[in-house]
């Protein structure tokens, strides 16, 4: 099945009829994606669906029984496997695989150049990049349905799935939010889920206006792939593509380190580059690690790609957030979103890699062997 931050993004199309479901669904992005393993869900179940309808269990008829029964494809293109991987594939990849997914790898040159640059988060698929064939070799047609779904999900597709979180989220804090403001915060990777989240509730509370006072509520994103820059190159792309003018973007959480180096920065008169302090995605860290097990002991079980990193740099603002009230506010509120603001953390699934992740740890000396099972 199809569950967390995907199942939200994906609600649409899962919700398609089969008469309406593309013949085929492309996308690209790294092999352990969790966006990837939910198009092969959704893919494989509208298969399922189909056979079960009409009582079969193979789509080739045999001979002079007519056109055979087009069947749904999935293609997901990616970098060259590592060997390891290629060999012995796990985790999402084994899934996916399993579920009838068609895995295309390009070389890195040849990925950069389809989806690197300019083509990286497009709505549209890169040009140099031709549509699969239909696989109904006996048709003789060439109406193939094909649909294009960005890395990470980041296209209109998943508006519908923001607008039911936006109604929940809305008629939760109205219901428990006793007026406070309200900083709603997930993680980001393509960080298409916030701004997609953060429009769907401003429009919400645009249109519910005459009858009832707006809430306080502001959409955080924490990157988890790249940094604030790319987060908001990408929310801006998005915004342009589904028609906004890529201006009213959510706020990104910073890294206190970046902060703190950008003020000395400025105060000393220096023009040094700013550190980051954000995570390199996917890299085993001592300090994602802490926070994962600080918040296991604490009852809430996040993963390792973006739950821990995400609380890593929301815990760095906690302290400063129960300091500052809500009619008290800091010097840059751009550098300090949450302050001063209940927090709302979205969950986005993705505990069933923990394992895997876990393994990668147990390799970088990180966790005792004996640890992980």
């Amino acid at each position: 099945g199809v569950s967390g931050n995907k199942a939200r993004k994906f609600l649409a199309l899962n919700e398609l009829d089969a008469a309406d479901f593309p013949d085929v669904v492309v996308s690209y992005g790294g092999p352990q994606s969790n966006a990837m393993v939910a198009l092969a869900a959704i893919v494989s179940s509208k298969n399922v669906n189909d056979d079960a309808d009409d009582g079969s269990k193979s789509v080739v008829p045999e001979k002079g029984m007519g056109k055979r029964k087009r069947r749904r494809r999935f293609v997901y293109y990616t970098k060259k496997l590592p060997r390891w991987l290629r060999n012995q594939p796990s985790g999402n990849l084994l899934r996916a695989t399993s579920l009838g997914m068609e895995l295309v790898e390009l070389s890195p040159a040849r990925y950069t150049q389809l989806f690197g640059g300019e083509s990286g988060g497009s709505s549209k698929p890169p040009q140099g990049l031709d549509p699969p064939a239909s696989d109904d070799d006996d048709s003789g047609d060439n109406d193939t349905r094909c649909l294009w779904v960005p890395q990470g999900g980041a296209c209109g597709v998943a508006r519908p799935g923001a607008r039911v979180l936006a109604e929940e989220i809305i008629a939760f804090w109205q219901k428990n939010g006793k007026g406070l403001p309200l900083a709603v915060c997930l993680p980001g990777g393509t960080c298409s889920t916030a701004l997609l989240l953060d429009r769907e509730i401003k429009h919400i509370q645009q249109m519910r206006q005459k009858d009832r006072e707006p809430l306080d509520i502001k959409v955080v994103v924490v990157p988890c792939v790249g940094d604030d820059e790319y987060a908001e190159r990408q929310m801006r792309s998005l915004d342009i593509s589904i028609g906004g003018g890529g201006l009213d973007l959510p706020a990104v959480l910073k890294p206190m380190q970046q902060i703190k180096t950008a003020d000395h920065s400025a105060s000393s008169g220096q023009t040094t580059r700013k550190s980051k302090g954000y995570f390199r995605f996917g890299t085993p860290n001592a300090a994602i690690l802490q926070t994962y097990n600080e918040m296991m002991n604490d009852g809430l079980f996040v993963d390792l790609l973006y739950g821990s990193p995400a609380w890593t740099i929301i815990l760095q603002h906690w302290s400063l957030s129960a300091y500052y009230s809500p009619d008290k506010t800091c010097q840059n509120e751009n550098d300090y979103p949450i302050s001063g603001r209940q927090v709302m953390y979205i969950h986005s699934g993705g505990l069933e890699g923990i394992a895997s992740q876990m393994t990668r740890y147990k390799h970088q000396g990180l966790v005792d062997p004996t640890n992980v099972q």
